[in-house]
């Protein structure tokens, strides 16, 4: 029987496979082919890594190191890792991740949270090769013998896996099919189809203490299931501001936004004790993260404001200074996110988070329908909006707190899910909000940035025109996007 297959180390699989359930031998391969090779064995071992209490299990992730280097399986094949970026930097706040110094954590580190990681499993895998050749001693197809035994290296095996798989050269020739029906036939009787081929894994940890889940229908099972989301999210956005990718401190900021905006937006549903408490953590890691961001947005918008001064009005070496000024600035928040990341104030926003979601300790109206309370909580959003609206929106000032309240507005609309419409035809203008107001305020705090930096330029002696070319050509930004803002708020 043949079925899919997974290498052990994620290489491209082969093009048929058939698993094995006992010791039986190859079928004899010359007859169909002129040459044929057999390679000796080649064993390769792997090392599964994980804490005391299996985290990473529990999660249906796999640390998995061998002679080729560190990888993970998060379900999908193995991946290769790389050192994390401030290997042996200290935490923000002392809470020192523990374990071994060449372990790459910031990939797992999520699921950590500074518990110490060693190894829990021995994987060994043997595999020997046959080759198909024809007379002209070109490469025709490929069959593969693997065995894999994995077991507790305090105890006895665990488990054993043996497949055979054949490649070919992408022609399926005569020869890969003449050898896929001998092996098709050697292979019977076929295993149990639900055994896949492929390397044992180790099945997800339940994990313990959770109490009883709330009632289908109810404000707290709907807001348990955006929570979940909403953590996939975040943990899957971790590793990547360890990592340095792009975009990944902005992707960040909207997660947390959108856990502190729901968690406020339906308090009630689940214990405001607990919800508040998570809230003050995330706003605390957000503000660190909105410093990097920040930084990140001036940088990217040095060109844009270069670009939009008269020509000739800003040379290359203000724009050098401004654009090393910058990197540097953004590195450094970078670092300090990754460190703050790090902290014990954001494992336990971690697991406060898992608090809410697995043990779900009710609010007051943790039984109230649903769709009525997202009802009665969303047009409390509303009003909120229109009294910061009402109240007069004369400075900067003014503009974030209604940007703040209408993101919130429609972050609590997206959270409602299939509720009965609740006003989500008018999603598209909130983002337009949003989006308008946010110019401006970028824009502003470009301007901001140029004249610090013409400040500094001053004390040194340096030509500070262009920095203040660039500062006027932003604060006419500011200018029309006041204008902008206003007919947007207008309408809503």
């Amino acid at each position: 029987m043949q079925t899919t297959h997974q290498e052990p180390l994620g290489h491209t699989g082969p093009r048929c496979t058939w698993r094995i359930g006992d010791d039986r031998r190859l079928p004899a391969l010359e007859p169909f082919a002129d040459d044929v090779r057999r390679r000796d064995a080649v064993v390769l071992r792997e090392t599964l890594w994980d804490t005391d209490d299996r985290v990473l299990a529990a999660e249906g992730v796999e640390l998995l190191r061998s002679d080729t280097g560190w990888w993970i399986d998060r379900g999908a094949g193995p991946v290769p890792l790389t050192g994390d970026l401030d290997r042996g930097a200290p935490p923000a706040d002392g809470a020192a991740p523990a374990g071994t110094d060449d372990v790459p954590r910031d990939a797992v580190e999520v699921f950590l949270r500074g518990r110490a990681l060693r190894t829990v499993r021995v994987r060994d895998t043997t595999t020997v090769l046959v080759e198909l050749r024809g007379r002209d001693g070109r490469l025709r197809a490929e069959v593969a013998d693997v065995r894999v035994d994995e077991g507790d290296p305090d105890t006895a095996l665990l488990r054993s896996a043996r497949w055979w798989a054949l490649s070919d050269d992408g022609r399926s020739g005569p020869v890969a099919r003449a050898a896929e029906r001998a092996l098709a036939d050697a292979a019977e009787p076929a295993a149990d189809a639900a055994d896949a081929a492929r390397a044992p894994r180790m099945p997800p940890a339940r994990r313990s203490g959770t109490s009883g889940r709330p009632r289908r229908g109810s404000a707290a099972a709907a807001l348990r299931a955006v929570l979940r989301s909403l953590r996939a999210d975040l943990v899957a956005v971790d590793p990547r501001v360890r990592a340095d990718e792009r975009e990944a401190v902005h992707d960040l900021r909207k997660v947390l936004r959108r856990l502190r905006s729901v968690l406020a937006a339906y308090r009630g549903a689940l214990d405001r004790g607990a919800t508040e408490t998570l809230r003050a953590e995330l706003a605390e890691v957000a503000r660190v993260a909105g410093v990097a961001r920040d930084a990140e947005v001036l940088r990217d918008r040095l060109l844009r404001s270069a670009a939009r001064a008269p020509e000739g009005y800003v040379d290359a070496l203000t724009l050098d200074r401004i654009g090393s000024h910058a990197d540097a600035t953004r590195s450094a928040a970078a670092r300090e996110l990754r460190r703050t990341l790090r902290s014990a104030t954001w494992f336990r926003a971690l697991d406060h988070l898992d608090d809410l979601v697995e043990r779900t300790p009710r609010g007051p109206h943790a039984d109230d329908d649903a769709a009525a309370f997202a009802v009665r909580r969303i047009r409390k959003e509303r009003a909120r909006v229109a009294k910061r609206l009402t109240g007069g929106v004369e400075g900067l000032e003014d503009l974030h707190e209604v940007r703040k309240a209408a993101r919130r507005l429609r972050y609590a609309l997206q959270a409602a899910g299939s509720a009965p419409d609740l006003g989500k035809r008018y999603l598209g203008r909130l983002q337009r909000v949003q989006e308008s107001l946010g110019e401006v305020l970028d824009a502003d705090h470009a301007v901001v940035a140029y004249r610090q930096l013409a400040v500094r330029a001053a004390e040194r002696g340096e030509d500070t025109f262009g920095y203040g070319a660039l500062a006027t050509t932003e604060h006419a930004v500011v200018e029309r996007g006041w204008v902008r803002a206003r007919k947007v708020l207008a309408k809503l």
